[in-house]
């Protein structure tokens, strides 16, 4: 079950769809790579590309976004540097005149980071670095303000991986040193509430076994920061929330009994520590939180129940975590990302398959309920990795939309 598959990756394996045949060719490190490079239902992408399902009628289809079906999310233009592989993981946006969204592309057989930016009027591609020769990705961005933007990601280094961070200062991005105290370290999300204070989350390889990797930036470095895990098994971080220096909510999953549990992190200002969190599947997972205010959050991702993957959503009121009512379109329908400009409107994004489709899913928080949202599909195989809501009435959210049995581009939406 491909649902199944996605929620049991992390979150990373979004960036590997693209892989060469000669670089994938060993098994054990195969199955390394994706279980620590994360999956946001870009997997499903790889999928339809291996098994070589092409669709050039809609194709065509992509390439226009005012389709009569495009009702609440619209298809906006974007950029797309490969003739092969383009995608987008996450998006931050300051206002209506400005966002960031991020993800990589694949050319001449290396994958590259990409940048998109947004001026109020049209995408375009932001020339971003690239640390490493064979392999650069970014997943996650956070811009406080429209002079100041970190995005984290992974690059190879040799035969392993470490963290990469990218700075914006208004003009252009540069490579920010980042710890590695691991011989394999990665960061899915990061989270920058002012200009002095970022945190970047994902995890560690310590002796064979994923831990929670967390870094701290003080306006002039990146430090280590002491986290927690959760027994001796897999715990990653997959998503983060600051709603101020003092306060930040870290989201991801942990091996418990075999099974994937919820986790959940809270910073204080001095410390991280583990919050209680629900569990209403056999299997759960987190993957992206959002917090208005230190006294509101939500975190989304999905739970597996016999055959069957459900959205899931957590709510922070202050004190407890608690699971609330979501909508499962489908049989298999998963939530990646959230973003909630106040406490009474929130959007979350993710897939839902639907039959041999898989199909972008939104979900909207009104202030007394989640219901679903209608979105755009370009193509018979989308799905929504980020998303960005400057205000309640301006969201953006980003993803992947496959053209053809070889070929797949960045996905941009706007709606409310």
């Amino acid at each position: 079950m491909i649902t199944h598959r996605v929620h049991r990756l992390s979150r990373r394996a979004t960036l590997w769809p693209m892989r060469t045949a000669s670089a994938m060719h060993d098994a054990s490190s195969r199955r390394r790579r994706t279980h620590h490079l994360a999956a946001k239902g870009a997997i499903v992408v790889a999928i339809a590309l291996t098994v070589g399902v092409a669709q050039p009628q809609l194709a065509a289809a992509s390439k226009r976004p005012g389709s009569p079906k495009q009702v609440g999310f619209r298809v906006a233009a974007s950029t797309n540097p490969s003739d092969t592989a383009n995608a987008l993981s996450g998006v931050s946006c300051r206002g209506a005149s400005f966002c960031v969204a991020v993800g990589f592309y694949v050319i001449a057989g290396a994958d590259k980071t990409l940048v998109e930016k947004f001026d109020g009027a049209r995408w375009n591609t932001s020339p971003s670095t690239d640390p490493s020769v064979i392999s650069n990705y970014l997943v996650d961005v956070s811009c406080p303000r429209s002079n100041f933007c970190m995005a984290v990601g992974t690059r190879g280094a040799g035969a392993t991986q470490q963290t990469l961070v990218e700075s914006w200062n208004g003009r252009s991005w540069t490579t920010a040193t980042s710890t590695n105290p691991a011989s394999e370290d990665s960061f899915d999300a990061v989270s920058c509430p002012t200009p002095r204070f970022c945190a970047a989350v994902g995890e560690q390889v310590q002796r064979g076994v994923d831990r929670t990797l967390v870094e701290t930036w003080n306006g002039v470095r990146w430090r280590n920061a002491k986290s927690s895990n959760v027994g001796r098994g897999e715990n990653q971080l997959l998503g983060i929330s600051c709603a101020s220096a003092t306060f930040c909510a870290a989201v991801g999953e942990r091996t418990s009994s075999g099974h994937s549990a919820t986790l959940i992190e809270g910073w204080n200002g001095k410390r991280w520590s583990v919050l209680r969190s629900t569990n209403p599947g056999v299997i759960n997972l987190l993957s992206g939180v959002s917090c208005a205010t230190s006294r509101f959050c939500e975190a989304v991702g999905n739970q597996v129940r016999g055959s069957a993957t459900r959205t899931l959503i957590e709510r922070w009121n202050g004190h407890r975590w608690n699971t609330v009512r979501s909508t499962s379109p489908n049989l298999h329908s998963t939530l990646w990302a959230v973003s909630c400009p106040q406490a009474r409107s929130c959007k979350a994004v993710g897939d839902v398959e639907a039959g041999s489709m898989t199909r972008t899913l939104v979900e909207g928080w009104n202030g007394s309920r989640w219901s679903t949202s209608a979105s755009a599909n370009p193509s018979s195989r989308d799905g929504l990795n980020g998303v960005s809501c400057a205000t309640s009435s301006a969201c953006k959210p980003v993803g992947y939309q496959v053209v053809d049995s070889t070929t797949y581009d960045s996905l941009i939406e706007w709606g409310t």
